[in-house]
């Protein structure tokens, strides 16, 4: 029982940081941390304290998400899955973006992605996003395409995440359109676009796309 409300308050958390609203996805992120889920409460707790720190950033307070990094390194240095470290470098990495450090940042981050598995346990969507942003964010748009078309190609590795999975067409868009490729730019918004057309009205995301797609139409 306190697994699944524990995941439940997690995925909350998640889509409230995702949908503009880290002061809820905060809110979620410590009642599920103080759930004992039993054997999986060590994995479950790591987890959530990544989302927490994401929650902060969401926030604007920087110096808390370390905070909260700090205490998933050591939680995560407590117990025997090391490469679990990977959480850590995610948080810090997205850290360090949004205090502009870009390689510090991508050093991070590009260390987070070489430890996820390969196979049936494939690339993470959500390392990989936030290494595009960074590589985005530096000037890099072709290492940042890369990624974000990894994204699109990936099958379980998008499991839980269709959100970072379609955003990635919308960004891809972006960056073709950004490299005069418009015929791409025009099918990765088009692609986008219908992933996500029983949207909530009003999307910025969503109406971006939709202006776009029109101005590349016109010739823009």
């Amino acid at each position: 029982m306190g697994e699944a409300e524990e995941a439940e308050r997690y995925y909350l958390a998640y889509f409230s940081l995702k949908a503009g609203r880290p002061e809820i996805a905060l809110d979620q992120c410590r009642k599920a941390y103080a759930i004992d889920s039993g054997q999986a409460d060590f994995e479950n707790k790591r987890l959530t304290l990544r989302l927490q720190g994401f929650a902060y950033l969401g926030l604007r307070r920087v110096e808390e998400a370390e905070k909260t990094a700090a205490e998933l390194k050591a939680l995560i240095e407590k117990g025997l899955n090391k490469k679990a470290i990977r959480l850590y470098d995610h948080l810090m990495g997205a850290i360090e973006l949004e205090r502009k450090n870009f390689p510090l940042a991508i050093e991070y981050l590009e260390r987070a992605e070489r430890s996820l598995p390969y196979g049936r346990y494939e690339k993470d969507a959500w390392f990989l996003d936030t290494l595009a942003l960074a590589y985005l964010r530096s000037g890099d748009s072709e290492k940042a395409r890369e990624k974000y078309e990894h994204i699109t190609a990936l099958t379980a590795g998008r499991l839980y995440y269709g959100d970072i999975y379609a955003r990635a067409f919308n960004m891809l868009g972006q960056i073709n359109a950004k490299q005069g490729d418009k015929v791409k730019a025009r099918e990765n918004y088009t692609k986008f676009l219908d992933l996500w057309k029983d949207a909530d009205p009003g999307r910025p995301e969503v109406e971006d796309a939709r202006k776009r797609l029109a101005g590349l139409s016109k010739g823009e």
